[in-house]
C-alpha cells in the first residue's frame, strides 16, 4: 500500500536536510522511517493470530521487500521502508482469508489503528535527526 501525506513545514524540513550530503539525508530519513514504523509493527503483532507458526516473530520494520513482493512493488523514492511479515504465505491468508479460511486482517487494522501517531512520529524523528546531525557537524567544524 502506497501512503501520500501533505503536511505543513515541507519547505523549512527540505532547507533544514539541504545542509547535508545525501547519504546523510538518506540515514536521517531511514532512521525516522524505522523509527515510527515500528509503532505499526508493534501493532501487527498484537494482531496477528497466534496459532499461526512465528508470524508475529515475522514482523518487522526494513528496507527491502521479499523477492515475490518485488515483482508487483513500484519504486516511490529512495526513502521506502516496509512493515510487515516475512514472505510466508500464512501472512497473506490469515490477512484476507481463503476459501476455506475466514480473514483475520492484522497489518490493514494496525495502520488504521497507528497511522496518525507514526505521522507525527516520522516529523519528531526527522528533526531530532537534523538537529543531532547539525549539533555534530558543527563540533567537527569547530575542531578544524
Amino acid at each position: 500500500m502506497k501512503v501520500t501525506v501533505d503536511f505543513e513545514g515541507g519547505k523549512q524540513l527540505d532547507d533544514a536536510l539541504g545542509q547535508f550530503t545525501a547519504s546523510k539525508r538518506r540515514a536521517i530519513g531511514r532512521v525516522a522511517l524505522d523509527k515510527a514504523g515500528e509503532i505499526t509493527a508493534k501493532s501487527m503483532r498484537a494482531k496477528a493470530p497466534v496459532e499461526e507458526g512465528n508470524l508475529r516473530e515475522s514482523i518487522d520494520v526494513s528496507g527491502s521487500l521479499t523477492p515475490s513482493a518485488k515483482t508487483s512493488h513500484t519504486k516511490g523514492s529512495d526513502q521506502e521502508r516496509f512493515i510487515g511479515p516475512d514472505s510466508r504465505p500464512s501472512a497473506v491468508t490469515q490477512e484476507f482469508g481463503t476459501v476455506n479460511h475466514p480473514p483475520q486482517p492484522f497489518a490493514r487494522p494496525a495502520w488504521d489503528e497507528t497511522k496518525d501517531e507514526v505521522l507525527k512520529r516520522i516529523g519528531e524523528e526527522l528533526w531530532l535527526g537534523i538537529d543531532k546531525a547539525a549539533k555534530a557537524a558543527a563540533k567537527k567544524a569547530a575542531r578544524g
